[in-house]
């Protein structure tokens, strides 16, 4: 009767402890997706330009969508060069277009892709040290007939798309 009584309890009690069992060994933590502690405020100077594609503003394009983003985000304050925690420095180091990636019949490309590449730099003003240096790429793709427009949308996407991997290298790969 008493080993009844504990195997009873045991049964009782055995998914109480599970439980207990499973949320300790399953804590986690939201440390490695948060910026430093001290990091407060990031400046973003204009992007240098060293592709060669030859469209003046590109170097505002990015940079201001860039802003737009830490902006939105929220994670960051934006502050001047002098007086932010953190600084993330760019250069433009190439856009190849008119990639084709889908073909036609009669061997024709029908859809295009732009790629831009990026060299970032993130330092750390607090602690006066480069915290990374990153190659970043990414790409837009468009029609083949959409000439011109085509390609200033492929553009725009891979804008997007590259200053939205800025944002998460530098807000959680941490």
């Amino acid at each position: 009767m008493h080993i009844l009584r504990s195997f009873q309890i045991s049964l009782y009690l055995s998914p109480i402890i599970f439980s207990a069992l499973v949320l300790a060994g399953c804590a986690y933590s939201f440390t490695g997706a948060s910026v430093p502690a001290h990091w407060k405020t990031i400046s973003i100077p204009l992007f240098d330009d060293d592709s060669g594609f030859g469209q003046p503003s590109l170097r505002e394009d990015v940079t201001n969508m860039l802003i737009q983003k830490f902006q939105q985000d929220n994670t960051l304050q934006l502050a001047d060069r002098g007086s932010s925690n953190v600084e993330l420095r760019g250069v433009i180091t190439s856009v190849t277009a008119d990639q084709p990636i889908a073909v036609s019949q009669g061997a024709t490309a029908s859809r295009l892709q732009l790629s831009l590449k990026v060299r970032v730099t993130l330092i750390d003003h607090v602690n006066n040290k480069e915290v990374w240096r990153k190659d970043l790429s990414a790409t837009g793709d468009y029609s083949a007939s959409a000439g011109q427009s085509g390609r200033e949308s492929g553009l725009q996407q891979a804008i997007e798309n590259i200053t939205d991997d800025l944002l998460l290298e530098t807000v959680s790969a941490w």
